[in-house]
Parts: C-alpha cells; structure tokens; sequence
C-alpha cells in the first residue's frame, strides 16, 4: 500500500532512506540465506510436481516477495523524490563541492542506491558460486555464508526502523507511510516468523530478523496512528511537517520555516 500511496501523493517525502538501506540489504540478506538453507528442497522441485514444489517453497517465496516489495519502495523513494529538495542547498554549496547542485539527502540517497545495488551483485555472486561450485548447505563453507548473512540481516533487521521512527519522531507526520499496510504487516511479521520458525532446515537466523522487525514496526505504527489523528483533530495535513527546513529565497540566501507544528499553521494544500 505505501506503492500505492507514494504514486498516488506523487512524493515519497518523510521516508528514511538511511531506513531503506538497511531495510533493503537486510531482506535481500534474509532471501540469500534461506535460498541456501533450502536449496536441497529447491532441488527437489526436479521429480516433485507442481503443487508439492509450491507449497515446499513457500517459505522462499514469501521472502523473495518482501525483498522484492521493498526493493520497489526504494525505487519509487529515488524517482518520487520531491523535486524542490533535490537543490535545496544549492545556493550555499561551495564552488568546488562535489555534486553542488544536489541536497545532502538526495546526494545521501543517490549513494544508498549504488551501495543497495552493489551489496545484492556481490552477495547474489558469492551465493551462485558456493552453490554451484563449493557444495550445498551442509558444506561448511556455504553453511558459514548462509549463518553470516543471516546475522548481517538480524544486525540490520534490529536498528533497521530506527531512522524512520527517529525521522518521523522529528516530522511528528506521517508523511508517505502509509498505515493500513502497517496494520497488515505488525500481525503478518508473527505469523511469517511462526511460519519460518517450523520449516524443514530453518534455523534462528532465518525466523529472528522478522521477530525483531515486527516489534519495531508496531513501534512505528503506533507512532503514525497517534500522529495521523493528532494532524487530523488540529486540520493538518499528512504531510505537514515539524521540521525545520532551509529554504532558498529570492536574494539567493536561505530561509527556513516550520509547518504542521505551529498553533497559527494552515492546512496544507498537499494532504
């Protein structure tokens, strides 16, 4: 739903890309490891017919579905990105600074991109490698990079939501998060845990990152559904802020504001 929501708004502002970094590297993490971990089972789609293959796969499945989701947020994040703050700073960069013609997020975000897409290459490489050349999961070499990317994705999985519950604290928006698919996903994080949980050769390090991540995300829910009603009751907007944002002005300096937050704000034209 926030695919939905980002496209539908025609912006992407109040997301962390620090957020969809480790979001995205922490999935993509947790897709490699359980591959490996199930790889026999996925070699037994061989002799087995469809539905007996489906329904060993499910697990994989579902993973690869969340990655590939999430990897779609980021997309949009990158091409929805507010055009009026990609050159927020552009009359206060130096002459000689690198890339003076962008923000500090954008610039920030444009380089989370290269690092999401460079960390997939390098780890999709590694993981066909062992596979094809070294052995399957009960290799100790393979079975030592199933174990590391699964605790790169816990590690990650942990602070994970913490840049977008700080970012959101801070805008006390909720901005293009979108709710609804909160309230399907706090209750779906337990269930795809318990279901992980009890899958043939599974272990801790493929079930715990959802664990962590479903607490983390009711964390937030609760954050935005508290801001959403609070904006509401006062006629904000969900994308009225109570950050202070430097602002260029008509002599080239800056100036800043501080919308949703004030008594005497308007409603924004853009909820």
């Amino acid at each position: 739903m926030v695919h939905f929501r980002i496209i539908h708004k025609g912006t992407s502002e109040g997301i962390s890309p620090w957020f969809l970094l480790l979001g995205c590297i922490s999935a993509s993490s947790t897709f490699l490891n359980i591959i490996i971990l199930q790889w026999k089972v996925i070699l037994c789609c061989k002799v087995l017919n469809l539905g007996p293959c489906l329904e060993s796969t499910l697990g994989i499945a579902q993973l690869g579905v969340q990655f590939a989701m999430f990897s779609l947020v980021f997309i949009l994040y990158l091409i929805y990105y507010p055009a009026d703050k990609k050159a927020l700073e552009l009359a206060r960069a130096p002459r000689d600074s690198f890339l003076p013609d962008r923000s500090e997020e954008w610039t920030i975000s444009v380089w989370i991109a290269h690092i999401v897409a460079g960390h997939l290459v390098v780890c999709l490489l590694v993981t066909i490698y062992l596979l094809k050349f070294v052995g399957g999961p009960e290799n100790d070499w393979t079975s030592a990079w199933a174990t590391f990317l699964g605790i790169t994705s816990v590690l990650l999985a942990t602070i994970q939501y913490v840049p977008q519950i700080l970012r959101t604290f801070r805008r006390k928006s909720v901005g293009a998060l979108s709710i609804p698919m909160m309230l399907m996903q706090t209750p779906g994080a337990a269930l795809l845990t318990l279901s992980l949980a009890l899958r043939p050769g599974a272990n801790w390090t493929t079930w715990i990152v959802y664990a962590v991540t479903g607490c983390l995300q009711g964390t937030l829910l609760v954050m935005c559904i508290y801001f959403h009603f609070r904006a509401k009751s006062h006629g904000y907007g969900a994308f009225d802020t109570a950050e202070t944002e430097p602002l260029l002005v008509a002599d080239g300096g800056t100036d800043s504001r501080r919308r949703h937050h004030e008594p005497d704000a308007r409603p924004s034209s853009r909820a």
